[in-house]
């Protein structure tokens, strides 16, 4: 069987394994979102949804799907409504900077795009300070 001149994006739905996909070229494992509190996982699934409208080129994909795994990994574990230390404070929102910075380089430099980050706002709470003021900083030294 041959199948040809086919084109257009795969976004999957209802998938099983390991790795779903949440967004457009860009994962966010089931599991990493199972163990962290709810407003969390449910920011970065509204965030992918925001972001899957950008066509993001398969070779930047990578670098902000690392960033994106880091940033999930320190996030995983902790508890609603924990007071996080100062050192976990720091390295959430290190990580976060690194992940904001690796998106913004990728899409457009216009104000829509750090609209693009408000459903991250829940963030703000484990990076010590606003998500929007995070990446309006990022963007101005762009």
């Amino acid at each position: 069987m041959h199948i040809g001149n086919v084109g257009g994006d795969v976004i999957g739905i209802g998938i099983t394994g390991s790795g779903n996909v949440i967004g457009k070229n860009i994962s966010i494992n089931e599991q990493q979102l199972a163990s962290m509190p709810k407003e969390y996982a449910d920011s970065l699934k509204a965030f992918m949804e925001q972001i899957k409208n950008y066509n993001i080129p398969p070779e930047q994909v990578k670098p902000i799907q690392d960033s994106l795994n880091d940033v999930t990994k320190e996030v995983e574990g902790i508890k609603s409504e924990e007071k996080v230390s100062t050192v976990k404070q720091k390295n959430i929102n290190s990580k976060f900077s690194i992940f904001a910075e690796k998106v913004l380089n990728v899409l457009p430099k216009t104000v829509e795009t750090v609209s693009a980050f408000t459903p991250l706002a829940p963030f703000s709470k484990l990076i010590g300070e606003g998500v929007q003021q995070l990446v309006e900083a990022i963007q101005r030294e762009m």
